[in-house]
């Protein structure tokens, strides 16, 4: 969860030990011992519980749990992936598993598991730069035939092309702001706003384009001056509490530094804030203000990301789909963490993979879609639902305030045409405002297509989040649908980017 200030909340914390428990390198039970699978719901208090993944030839595959009581974040355990012979003995292999963070096991084949973990940083706050910070991780362990040990095995990772895109020389910086004295008149209309029971004096003051910022600090003031300096202070050296304003004309709008406890490190460029999000209290980032751009956000920069979630996907815009494209970043989807549907026929990335960019050029989306498919199926006869395909979800606007799904198939057509129909609810209406090309690539195939907004979403004008997803269908040789990989998440359409504090304010608790 995303949050400034304003929302910045303490978790709720059991009592118990506040130290993060690391997993045993061996196993709390004995080589030999006979592994029981624990009923369902069985993981309390004091119990441990122990599941049977898979099996495969005359091995087992188990995750099995040790919980160590209440902890600051619901229970403390100890996890881990073992081996066993068919009758439940553990014959010695055993591979500690995150905790914290969801995974899933599978054999690859007799000799090989694999381990998928999918980790959003949680149970702490996310520091709010724009994109989807999940991580998707996939671990290939080869098991001794004797099941006696775990051999991290090499794992290839797909390889994604992007379209030529011609960029511009990177804008040169600008020399850091100066801070500037503050006036009387100023000064005195601030401390008004700000708590009463402490003094609060200048630390930083700095203006561009009609716009200002300026940071006071309750901390008692050097014996040398108590007005800002001409160079923003160093972060270790900025001490609170905090009490911040945008200053426009006459107009002061609090920035909420003085709320729960916020801490606020100061550099040349930035204003980053930290609160008591994280676990019993502790501070974790929250989110970045521009000191160079007064008024504004700092956001990470989207060219040339990569992300493995899309919550939120933030949409870039420019004049031309080429360059449009070079500014927004990868999502990609290679490993069963994105997988919705028809796990049993999906083998590895090479059997489905894939990766889009999505961004804004005037008054349509531009999609492009990369996929890594051993087989291209593409449309025959009939609906289409049983080629190869790319579904596009989101949600349009009927009426103000009124939301309905509208659910795309974009098919494979002949003479390399994206053929898009309307797949909401048991419609298979074809539409012709939405066009688009594909080709064969060596290891798949690719889409590049136009959505006009109007008929996307029933509006020129999206709103400034649209809840949204984009699966890849794979049919391979048999005519039917076998295996869906899916993104879902909010794309988020801001007005500039990084956007205004006032904009990200309104706008910025992103789930």
């Amino acid at each position: 969860m995303r949050r400034h200030p304003g929302r910045a909340l303490a978790l709720g914390l059991c009592l118990g030990s506040t130290t993060a428990l690391s997993a045993p390198t061996e196993p709390w039970f004995e080589k030999g011992a006979v592994l029981v699978e624990t009923p369902e719901g069985g993981a309390y208090f004091g119990l441990d519980t122990q599941k049977r993944i898979a099996c495969e030839g005359r091995l087992c595959l188990w995750r099995v749990l040790q919980s160590m009581g209440p902890c600051f974040y619901g229970l403390c355990t100890n996890q881990q992936m073992v081996m066993s012979d068919r009758e439940g003995r553990f014959l010695g292999a055993a591979h500690d598993l995150d905790a914290w963070s969801p995974s899933t096991l599978r054999f690859i084949d007799a000799g090989h598991v694999e381990v998928v973990t999918t980790s959003r940083n949680e149970p702490y706050t996310i520091a709010a730069d724009a994109l989807d910070p999940t991580v998707v991780s996939r671990r290939v362990l080869k098991v001794a035939p004797d099941g006696s040990r775990f051999i991290d095995a090499p794992i290839p990772t797909p390889k994604w092309t992007k379209p030529a895109a011609r960029r511009g020389k990177a804008p040169v910086a600008s020399k850091p702001l100066k801070s500037l004295p503050v006036g009387d008149a100023l000064l005195a209309r601030a401390r008004a706003l700000c708590r009463q029971d402490l003094r609060f004096n200048p630390l930083d003051y700095v203006c561009r384009d009609g716009t200002c910022i300026l940071l006071l600090s309750g901390a008692e003031p050097s014996a040398e001056t108590d007005s800002a300096e001409e160079s923003p202070p160093e972060a270790e050296d900025s001490k609170g509490p905090f009490c911040g304003f945008l200053v426009r004309g006459e107009d002061l709008q609090s920035l909420g530094f003085d709320e729960g406890g916020v801490e606020v490190g100061v550099s040349f460029t930035a204003y980053a804030l930290s609160g008591p999000v994280g676990a019993r209290g502790s501070m974790e980032p929250m989110e970045t203000l521009s000191r160079s751009r007064p008024g504004y956000m700092v956001f990470s920069d989207t060219v040339g990301a990569v992300v493995d979630g899309i919550r939120p996907y933030p949409v870039r815009s420019a004049q031309s789909t080429e360059a449009a494209l070079a500014l927004a970043p990868t999502a990609q989807a290679y490993t069963p963490a994105h997988i919705t549907w028809g796990l049993a026929g999906w083998k590895d990335a090479e059997d489905l993979a894939f990766a889009w960019r999505l961004a804004r050029v005037g008054g349509a989306l531009a999609l492009h879609v990369e996929v890594h498919d051993d087989r291209v199926v593409p449309l025959g006869t009939g609906t289409g639902v049983h080629s190869d395909h790319v579904e596009f979800t989101v949600h349009r606007m009927r009426t103000p305030g009124e939301f309905s799904e509208l659910k795309l198939g974009l098919l494979l057509a002949v003479r390399g045409k994206v053929e898009a129909r309307d797949w909401t609810g048991e419609a298979n209406t074809p539409l012709p405002a939405i066009q688009g090309t594909w080709r064969k690539r060596p290891q798949g195939y690719e889409m590049t297509l136009t959505l006009p907004l109007a008929d996307l979403l029933g509006a020129a004008e999206p709103t400034i989040s649209l809840d949204f997803s984009l699966a890849v269908s794979d049919a391979d040789a048999r005519g039917k649908q076998e295996t869906l990989m899916k993104h879902s998440g909010a794309l988020m359409f801001w007005t500039e980017y990084p956007p205004s504090i006032d904009e990200y304010r309104r706008h910025g608790a992103m789930e």
